[in-house]
């Protein structure tokens, strides 16, 4: 199923890692019928998890692994997980991983990781990758870990468990992943939420990681996401950021929308923000 399209001198493949029942109450509590009203004949009735692909001067980077074979979401998954298969898919073996760059860590994000053994063994999943992550999103978790709170098991073991490894780097604000491809940190629905920003031949592709989990966000920037860390901050940097991105008219990468997540941000005829969707080559 993995789809890719061209970027300047880079390509880039959308990954598909399963999907369950939208659900409103559960993501938008806040919302009631009549502002949904607008949304219900056009939007997508599934939620997405997935990743994306990054190929760029022979670089081989992978942003974000999806949910993963370990863990699932309430209700479950309409279909397995299958990253493996999409990244095999093509041509890419978890060996040919340069860089694992992760949008933050929640469960949905980081599911491929690791590899857990029975007996308590930890191995990288993509043995050749340096593996990024937000540094603010480490010491939020650590910290609520520390105070016995209660974490999601995946956070605890695909997330927390990276830094036991020295293949683990931390990332803050414009940190460089490889040439041409930047973080960018947009906190809110986590601390150390980040988006990743490619630029090549004149070109730019944008991952929004979980700016928006539904395409109507993208204009009813003020509804609040029920994970959302400090909603506040979320609703001012995703205001801010599809204003920029807009304007700007470039390829969005947005892992929860409709495979294959790809498009940009356009107008319809009541001027609202809308999802328009790439032109994709299977």
């Amino acid at each position: 199923m993995a789809v890719g399209v061209k970027v300047g001198e880079a390509e880039v493949f959308a990954l598909f890692d399963g999907r369950h029942p939208f659900n409103l109450e559960w993501h938008y509590p806040s919302i009631g019928d009549e502002q949904w009203e607008p949304y219900t004949e056009t939007g997508p009735k599934d939620l997405n998890f997935g990743a994306f692909l990054v190929k760029l001067d022979g670089k081989t980077i992978l942003i974000d692994t999806g949910w993963g074979p370990q863990f699932a979401p309430p209700g479950g998954l309409e279909s397995p997980p299958q990253l493996l298969d999409e990244l095999a898919a093509i041509g890419v073996a978890p060996e040919d991983v340069d860089v694992v760059a992760l949008t933050h860590i929640h469960p949905d994000h980081i599911g491929w990781n690791l590899i857990v053994g029975d007996d308590g063994s930890v191995a990288p999943r993509f043995p050749n990758a340096r593996y990024l992550v937000p540094e603010d999103d480490i010491d939020h978790y650590r910290r609520r870990v520390d105070a016995g709170e209660r974490i999601h098991p995946s956070i605890i073991e695909q997330g927390l468990g990276l830094t036991a490894l020295d293949v683990t780097e931390l990332v803050r604000d414009g940190a460089e992943v490889v040439p041409g491809l930047r973080a960018v940190h947009a906190p809110g629905h986590t601390p150390g939420h980040t988006l990743y920003v490619l630029d090549s031949a004149g070109e730019r592709f944008v991952v929004l990681a979980d700016i928006a989990h539904h395409p109507a966000v993208l204009h009813e920037t003020d509804w609040v996401q029920s994970f959302d860390w400090e909603p506040e901050q979320a609703r001012e940097n995703r205001e801010r950021l599809l204003k920029e991105y807009e304007e700007s008219g470039c390829l969005l990468a947005a892992g929860h929308f409709p495979y294959p997540s790809l498009g940009r941000i356009g107008r319809d005829g009541d001027g609202r923000r809308v999802w328009i969707e790439e032109d994709v080559d299977a």
